[in-house]
C-alpha cells in the first residue's frame, strides 16, 4: 500500500508545474541522451521509444525527431498540457523525423500500459527516483515488460544516503542494480558532473534487456 496516494502524487506535481517549481525542466536534453542517439541507426518504422515522466515533452519531441514513435507518460495532466503546448507552438518539420511523431499519456508510471510494446529506448530524467519506494519494483517490471530483447533504458537519479530521511527522493547504492536483477543488465554507469556545489550527487545508468528476455 503506497504512503502516499495516487490522486496525492497527481496533485503535488500539478501544482509544482502550475507554479513553476520545476528546476528539472531545463529546456535542454541531456548530453547523455544526444550522443546516446547520435551512435544509433536511423530507426526503423514505427520502432516505439518511451518517454517515462516526461514532464513537459522536450525530451519526447527529440525522441520524435529521431524517427521514433515517441510516447510521453506523465501523472500530472498540467505538465501534459504544456507538452502539447510545447508540441503545437514548433513546426512539424522541427517536431518530427521522416518516420517519427509524438503522443502523450496520462498515466501512473509505476503501471505503464504498454505491456509487450516491443519498444527499443525508454528514457528516465528523475521519475523513478521520486516514486514511494513500495511502488519501484512494479516499475521495474513495467519497463522490463514494455521493451524488446535487446532494447535500452536510459536512467538518471540522484544519489540517495542513509541520513536522507524517509521518503526522501534518491537511489540507494546498489538499488537500481537490485530492481533490475533478472530484468535488464547494466551496461554503463557514470557519476554526474555538475558545477553547481548545491546539486545533488547523481548517476545516469544505460541498462539493455537481453535478447532472449521474454
Amino acid at each position: 500500500m503506497s504512503s502516499e496516494s495516487l490522486q496525492e502524487r497527481r496533485a503535488h506535481w500539478d501544482g509544482r508545474y502550475r507554479s513553476g517549481q520545476t528546476p528539472w525542466d531545463t529546456g535542454i536534453t541531456p548530453p547523455e541522451v544526444q550522443a546516446f542517439w547520435e551512435e544509433q541507426p536511423e530507426p526503423a518504422a514505427r520502432t516505439y521509444a518511451l518517454d517515462i515522466g516526461c514532464g513537459t515533452g522536450l525530451n519526447t519531441l527529440f525522441l520524435a525527431r529521431q524517427g521514433l514513435c515517441a510516447i510521453g507518460f506523465d501523472l500530472s495532466g498540467q505538465a501534459l498540457r504544456l507538452a502539447l503546448q510545447r508540441r503545437q507552438s514548433i513546426s512539424r518539420q522541427e517536431r518530427i523525423g521522416s518516420k517519427g511523431n509524438s503522443v502523450f499519456v496520462q498515466a501512473d508510471v509505476s503501471r505503464l500500459p504498454v505491456d509487450g510494446l516491443g519498444a527499443v529506448y525508454a528514457l528516465d530524467i528523475g521519475c523513478l527516483h521520486s516514486l514511494p519506494d513500495e511502488l519501484r519494483p512494479a516499475y521495474a517490471e513495467g519497463v522490463h515488460r514494455a521493451l524488446k530483447g535487446g532494447g535500452h533504458f536510459h536512467l538518471y537519479v540522484f544519489d540517495r544516503s542513509d541520513s536522507d530521511g524517509p521518503g526522501a527522493r534518491g537511489m540507494r547504492e546498489g538499488e537500481v542494480a537490485r530492481l533490475f536483477d533478472d530484468k535488464l543488465e547494466i551496461m554503463s554507469e557514470e557519476i554526474g558532473v555538475s558545477s553547481n556545489a548545491a546539486s545533488r550527487p547523481s548517476r545516469w545508468f544505460l541498462l539493455r534487456k537481453a535478447f532472449r528476455a521474454s
